[in-house]
């Protein structure tokens, strides 16, 4: 998966969406197999109903084999050091207020040494259940749909977030794990993610 697809698939954020002509910012670090992210996530209150958001990130994919003396390969060889920027954005809109959204980006994923760019289309449904004054739980899955790529199989991400703060208002502390799969889940990437939502 990681040669052919992004490895962008957390989501840290809620169901939840802010005020008309209000922003939100959400800084944000992910790790997954021989993969690090670093992100920024940005919403705008478009109206009620809509928010748009945009996402920017660094994905770094580091792979380091030390060689063995009693194997017959040189596993070095099969090292791997790659640095690529993710870009998306799109509509988020609510279903039940502070409950369900649907959030519709297209996204761009493009390598440093390279000149192709992956570009997909990646439906989300989040769900937020509020843990008592200061927990909420926000479980989301997502359909990564290529577009225009010699990859053509689907992917699925499924997420498990949780938003912890004494004033959700303000800022939101945000950890995340998940999964990425193929449709017949015979490849699967984990990741944990950490965020912080800030409503300036």
């Amino acid at each position: 998966i990681v040669g052919c697809a992004p490895i962008t698939f957390s989501n840290l954020q809620s169901a939840k969406l802010i005020d008309k002509g209000k922003f939100e910012y959400t800084p944000s670090f992910s790790s997954s197999v021989n993969t690090i992210n670093y992100g920024l996530q940005t919403a705008y209150g478009l109206s009620e109903k809509y928010n748009l958001r945009l996402r920017l990130e660094r994905i770094v994919i580091n792979v380091d084999f030390e060689d063995d003396t009693s194997s017959f390969l040189k596993l070095s060889d099969f090292n791997f050091n790659e640095s690529l920027i993710h870009l998306s954005f799109g509509l988020k809109f609510q279903l039940l207020e502070n409950k369900w959204a649907i959030y519709l980006p297209i996204s761009f994923t493009k390598a440093d040494n390279g000149n192709n760019v992956f570009k997909q289309i990646e439906p989300t449904i989040i769900y937020t259940s509020s843990l008592g004054k200061y927990f909420e739980l926000n479980p989301s899955m997502k359909t990564l749909i290529p577009i225009d790529s010699e990859y053509k199989d689907l992917l699925l991400a499924y997420n498990i977030g949780l938003g912890i703060s004494p004033n959700f208002t303000q800022w939101v502390f945000r950890s995340e794990m998940g999964f990425l799969s193929t449709l017949d889940l015979d490849s699967i990437i984990p990741h944990f993610s950490i965020g912080i939502s800030i409503y300036p």
